[in-house]
């Protein structure tokens, strides 16, 4: 063997293992009859040709276990797949938390996955994900634990390849491979001398982290070279990354994007891709059969299509899931005067779909509210938008900032090719109007609030209906707000009876406010996007952003895209008999300079975060859903799953806005 190829093997100690499997295979022959006999002239049996031949066998893929790792369901799956006793366990990559370059931290992660890996009873091949590999230090820790990031090996004439994503173009950087000790140059020379090699393997699995065929913009980096290289041999792809399911049909060829093995997801369900699985793979004669073997069951790998996805995509039109927007979205709508009597919520239902969407509701009014009329189903075609306005009345009449709000349930459906395609999606009711913001003389930024006379606006109980059940809480909040000289004044009073702070952790992992104000012009204001994607879109970073905690806590090096955002708002923050108290200062600069002029109002996110000791972990992604810490939200979250276009508005007293 050429010593390049050699240098690309598998550096790993269960290597041994997997020689003895290959040299042992199966002790029957292919086709051997099952011994069996009987003196009746009816046989109990379907027939004696057992399905067990020398060149079959079994494997095992995990998938992400981070990107918002689920503490325990990993762990959980070793001694399942124990159970199962494959040949061999492959992954496809984020395997750590990573994005760090603090070497003591990439230690403790990479020896807390490798204690997981201790548990299983056959071999394990690493795959680079983007957690595992985003700069160079992470590089060569790789390196210095398994050797190569790229490598090849094979089994009972099966070709395996396992490539590195991260060198076709990093996540964050898709126009820059990682930095290391390897270059996309020397891998894409590796995989075509390996293809050449092995160009009568009887049939080929790739392995890689990203699916680098199934992005918006096209097939990323040398990608298509890849399936050019590919050509007509028999083979299988699989990736993850996304943290959905989904299988594509290219080149008459399977590509399956696997789910999460314990990485953030949503766990939606079948008809999202969203779940914890590992993929059961038995290689036959004709090639991979594969079931995903999760909790609840066992699935095929139609389990979602391109044609069902998209389905779901048109009726959920979600951005995390590749939309473009929601399918029912909230349309800005503002009251007149500071108390609601009667007025209407909207919604506007879009078809991105190829068939008629049928849309059903049914409404939930809350506490202060009453629908006045009764559900309108519609069909929306093809292309179509239709406008849903949903008449509402206050039970008893109450200023629009006091008012709590209702949802509306949401059942759309469409067809497939495999058959109906059903959503249900939540949204809240609540009727606006654009709140007046007081002006006066710039208070002291020390954290005492006694030259705040007052803090009219009360968060107490959860303003976001699509907050989890389980996420209760017992703090409490009150706040006000002040424009002096063009600049904003923040001022709120937290109830909390068992304040949490740790200088040693980030912000975000601790006890503190979260605030957003937002200056920039209609309609990117009042509109709504996941926290997610307004964070890669740039669409947060042009925001004043806060996250105001009682210590001074080291800084999350991946929200240094927000250092602009951070460095408008100055604040303070002090224990209190009952909580905490937080004065802050947006500068009225950067506000002007995100308005495009002298602005006139901002739209108000604001959020108190509670978390318990016991329940902290060293390093969690500030957009993963699901942690530990619970949000209490004045109104409904404009980065939640259930928005209200343009909440929070506030408009600066007249001729303020010239100075």
């Amino acid at each position: 063997m050429p010593k390049r190829l050699l240098a690309f093997l598998p550096a790993l100690p269960a290597l041994s293992a997997l020689l003895a499997l290959s040299a042992l295979g199966h002790q029957t022959a292919a086709g051997t009859d099952i011994e069996a006999s009987t003196t009746e002239a009816a046989e109990p049996w379907t027939s004696l040709a057992a399905n067990d031949a020398p060149e079959d066998f079994h494997f095992v893929i995990v998938s992400d276990r981070t990107g918002g790792a689920r503490p325990g369901v990993f762990a959980s799956a070793i001694p399942k797949v124990n159970l199962l006793e494959p040949a061999f366990v492959v992954s496809v990559g984020d395997l750590i938390e990573g994005y760090t370059e603090d070497q003591a931290q990439l230690d403790r992660e990479w020896d807390e996955f490798e204690g997981f890996i201790a548990n299983l009873e056959v071999p394990f091949f690493y795959a680079a994900g983007n957690h595992d590999m985003n700069n160079a230090v992470m590089a060569e820790t790789w390196r210095a634990r398994f050797g190569p990031s790229y490598y090849r090996f094979v089994y009972k004439d099966v070709l395996f390849l396992v490539l590195n994503s991260e060198l076709f173009g990093m996540v964050g950087d898709p126009d820059v491979p990682v930095p290391g000790p390897w270059t996309q140059t020397e891998q894409l020379a590796f995989i075509e001398e390996t293809l050449a090699e092995h160009a009568d393997a009887r049939w080929t699995i790739v392995l890689i982290h990203q699916p680098l065929w199934d992005y918006e913009s096209g097939p990323r980096g040398d990608w298509p070279r890849v399936e050019a290289l590919l050509g007509d041999r028999d083979y299988t792809v699989f990736a993850g990354h996304f943290h959905r399911y989904v299988r594509h049909i290219r080149n008459d060829r399977k590509f399956i994007t696997l789910a999460t093995t314990g990485g953030g997801s949503s766990l939606r369900g079948d008809i999202y891709g969203e779940f914890d699985h590992v993929a059961w793979v038995t290689m036959t004669a004709k090639g991979p059969r594969i079931a995903n073997l999760m909790l609840d069951g066992i699935r095929d790998d139609a389990l979602v299509t391109a044609a069902s996805r998209a389905a779901v995509r048109a009726l959920s039109a979600d951005f995390s899931a590749g939309g473009t927007g929601r399918a029912v979205r909230s349309l800005p709508v503002f009251g007149a005067g500071p108390t609601f009597n009667e007025g209407v919520v909207a919604f506007e239902a879009a078809n991105t779909g190829e068939h008629d969407m049928h849309v059903a509701y049914h409404v939930e009014a809350g506490p202060h509210l009453a629908f006045a009329d009764v559900p309108r189903p519609l069909v929306v075609p093809p292309g179509g938008r239709e406008r849903i306005e949903i008449p509402l009345a206050a039970i008893a009449p109450m200023p629009y900032a006091d008012l709590a709000p209702g949802r509306i349930a949401w059942s759309l459906s469409t067809v497939t090719a495999e058959g109906p395609a059903e959503v249900d999606s939540t949204s809240a009711l609540l009727p606006l109007t654009k709140l007046p913001l007081p002006s006066g003389e710039p208070p002291t930024l020390d954290g005492n609030l006694d030259d705040w006379p007052e803090l009219p606006f009360k968060a107490l109980r959860q303003g976001d209906v699509a907050a989890p059940a389980t996420a209760s809480t017992d703090i409490a909040y009150t706040f006000g707000l002040r424009e002096a000289d063009g600049d904003v004044y923040f001022a709120a009073a937290v109830t909390d009876d068992d304040v949490f702070a740790a200088p040693e952790l980030s912000p975000q992992v601790q006890d503190g406010m979260v605030l957003f104000i937002d200056v920039r012009p209609e309609p990117d204001r009042s509109a709504n996007v996941p926290l997610y994607r307004a964070s890669v879109s740039g669409h947060v970073s042009t925001m004043a952003v806060a996250y105001m905690n009682l210590v001074e806590a080291a800084a999350d090096s991946s929200l240094d895209f927000l250092a602009d955002s951070f460095a408008a708002v100055d604040w303070r923050a002090v224990r209190t008999d009952v909580g905490y108290a937080v004065e802050a200062k947006v500068a009225g600069a950067f506000l002007d300079g995100q308005a495009g002029e002298p602005w006139r109002e901002f739209r108000l996110g604001v959020a108190a975060v509670d978390w318990d000791a016991g329940e902290i972990r060293n390093r969690i992604p500030w957009h993963v859903r699901g942690s530990s810490g619970v949000a209490l939200h004045w109104q409904p979250n404009r980065f939640g799953d259930a928005p209200v276009a343009g909440t929070g508005t506030f408009v600066r007293a007249d001729g303020a806005a010239r100075r």
